[in-house]
C-alpha cells in the first residue's frame, strides 16, 4: 500500500477534493476545540497518516508543535520541501515501531489527528488503541473517515467507529457525520470519531 500512495504524492495537493477535505476537516477541528484559542498554543500534537501535510499547514499556526507522521516516503517528501517552521515531518510506520522517535519516548501528545487514514487500515481498531496510548492524560484522539454505508463497504460506519474508540479506553466519545464531499456526481459523506483519553 505504500507504494500506492508514493506515486499520488506529486499531485496531491493539486486536487480539489483533497484540499477541501483537508480544508472541513480542519473547520470541525476547529469548531470542536477552538484550536484557535490561546489555550492551545503550547500544545503538541500528531498528525497520523499525514500525506503531504495539508491538514497539519492549518493545525501549525495555532499550537507549538505539529509531528507529522507517513508511512510513504513521497508525501514526507513533499512536506519537508514546504519547510513549515513548527511541523516535524517523520516517515515511518509508528504503529509498527519502526520509527526512530518511537524509542526515545515517541508519546505525550495533547492532540492526535488522522484525516482519512483509519479506514485503509487492517488493524483499525488496534491501531486506535496504540494512538490512544501516546497520547497525554486528558488528551484527545480524533478522525475523519468517509462513512461506509454498512460493515461490508469501503470506509468505516458509525458503530464501527464507536467501537474503536471504546476498546481504546477513551472517553467522552463523540462520533457523527461533520461534511460531504460531492465529487463525479456522489456525494460521499465523512464521520468524525473523537474521545479523551481518562485522567486516571
Amino acid at each position: 500500500m505504500t507504494d500506492d500512495w508514493n506515486n499520488y504524492a506529486d499531485g496531491w495537493d493539486d486536487n480539489s477534493d483533497v484540499r477541501r477535505y483537508a480544508s472541513l476537516a480542519f473547520t470541525t477541528l476547529d469548531e470542536y476545540l477552538d484550536i484557535r484559542g490561546k489555550d492551545w498554543q503550547s500544545k503538541c500534537v500528531l498528525d497520523f497518516g499525514c500525506g503531504t501535510g495539508l491538514l497539519a499547514e492549518k493545525i501549525a499556526p495555532h499550537v507549538e508543535e505539529v509531528v507529522a507522521v507517513d508511512t510513504s516516503e513521497n508525501m514526507i517528501a513533499v512536506l519537508k520541501a514546504k519547510n513549515l517552521p513548527n511541523v516535524r515531518a517523520v516517515h515511518g510506520n509508528i504503529l509498527a515501531g519502526d520509527v526512530r522517535e518511537v524509542e526515545n519516548g515517541f508519546s505525550g501528545f495533547d492532540l492526535i489527528c488522522a484525516s482519512s487514514v483509519c479506514a485503509f487500515l487492517l488493524d483499525y481498531s488496534g491501531a486506535v488503541a496504540v494512538l490512544a496510548g501516546l497520547l497525554n492524560k486528558g488528551g484527545l484522539f480524533i478522525q475523519w473517515d468517509w462513512q461506509a454505508s454498512d460493515d461490508d463497504g469501503f470506509g468505516l460506519t458509525t458503530h464501527q467507529m464507536k467501537t474503536a474508540l471504546e476498546t481504546a479506553r477513551l472517553g467522552s466519545i463523540r462520533v457523527e457525520r461533520v461534511f460531504e464531499i460531492n465529487s463525479d456526481a456522489q456525494t460521499m459523506p465523512v464521520l468524525m470519531g473523537a474521545g479523551i483519553r481518562n485522567k486516571e
